[in-house]
């Protein structure tokens, strides 16, 4: 289980270290146009590691990138309407149209991490059944 847990949190890790820097990058956005994506970055990778612990034990490691794409519309729907993360950074309202796109981008997005998740748990129960 803990190679779950250790799979999804690295993932998200990478993914989030990656993102901040596009933010950083990206000269139309400032800090405190985005700060509220630091709330959701720093609880993503407890929530990735806690989502691959309780993936239903048939789907892992196959099933994986599923399951993650779950976790994407989950995600998604929280950010793009609970939150409204794309009105509050532009600072105007983003259509809901424009917005339920963006739900269907990060399920998309989320399905190709997990990928690297499933990729990143084989790896590890290799390692451990190599060490065993």
């Amino acid at each position: 289980m803990l190679q779950r847990f250790a799979a999804g949190s690295a993932i998200a890790s990478v993914a989030i270290g990656l993102a901040a820097l596009v933010v950083l990058l990206t000269p139309a956005l400032s800090l405190q146009k985005v700060y509220p994506l630091a709330f959701v970055w720093c609880l993503a990778p407890l929530v990735w590691g806690l989502w691959a612990l309780i993936a239903p034990k048939a789907w892992v490691p196959q099933r994986l990138p599923l399951w993650g794409a779950i976790l994407g519309l989950i995600v998604g729907l929280f950010v793009m309407f609970v939150l409204n993360l794309p009105s509050r950074v532009a600072g105007q309202p983003v259509p809901r149209l424009l917005r339920g796109v963006g739900v269907l981008f990060a399920v998309v997005v989320y399905y190709l991490l997990w990928m690297l998740v499933r990729a990143a748990y084989r790896s590890l129960t290799a390692l451990r059944t190599e060490a065993a």
